[in-house]
């Protein structure tokens, strides 16, 4: 009974790999093995290559954030599978976000990494467009509106600045480069950060 068994277990093997020979099925062996690894990287850089143009706003705010905080390219891409190439695209991408020749620069407006509402500004016209990119109110750059006016966006600046009647206001300037008193300047230098909650800004200027 066990040497039928052997015999049909043989006879299996030979109809499925074409022999028995115990050196030439450790050569099969290794092959697939080596078919199944080609086969995994090809599906990784198909998605890789997938997702060149697939990130959302979000996700890019928060390569641009990841970037910003000293974390290396090949990190983010291991973080969303992807080369360091794609990351490098999706951070030039980001650097050209307007066809509107005036509108020359563009605010992230973070809580931690995540986005909460992109701000685009045309200070010619002191005009802006905002995109809010999530429910909670309080993490929105100007709350429920949604129309804001050049007005409310200059006291969105000054909100996340120190107040201009702070004690010793001149020595803060000075220590952190800004040669007087202007929100914008400021917040260049301290990203909006403020005491109390989490959000900061990420400016972005417009790349010809």
């Amino acid at each position: 009974m066990k040497d039928r068994e052997h015999t049909n277990f043989e006879e299996q093997i030979q109809e499925i790999f074409g022999t028995t020979d115990i050196e030439r099925l450790r050569v099969i062996s290794e092959n697939a093995r080596r078919y199944s690894c080609m086969a995994e990287e090809q599906a990784l850089k198909k998605h890789a290559s997938g997702r060149k143009n697939s990130f959302t706003q979000p996700q890019i705010a928060e390569i641009l954030a990841l970037q910003d905080q000293g974390e290396k390219i090949a990190s983010i891409a291991r973080k969303y599978q992807v080369s360091r190439q794609t990351i490098y695209s999706q951070i030039k991408r980001a650097h050209h976000f307007s066809d509107d020749p005036d509108v020359k620069m563009r605010m992230n407006f973070m809580n931690h990494n995540e986005l909460c509402t992109i701000i685009d500004i045309d200070f010619r016209h002191e005009k802006i467009a905002i995109q809010n990119y999530t429910d909670k109110i309080p993490l929105r750059a100007f709350g429920v509106v949604t129309d804001p006016s050049w007005a409310d966006f200059e006291y969105f600046l000054e909100d996340r600045c120190f107040p201009r009647t702070r004690d010793h206001a001149k020595e803060i300037l000075r220590e952190i480069g800004v040669p007087f008193y202007d929100p914008l300047l400021i917040i260049e230098k301290t990203k909006g950060y403020m005491a109390g909650d989490y959000q900061w800004i990420l400016i972005l200027k417009k790349e010809d």
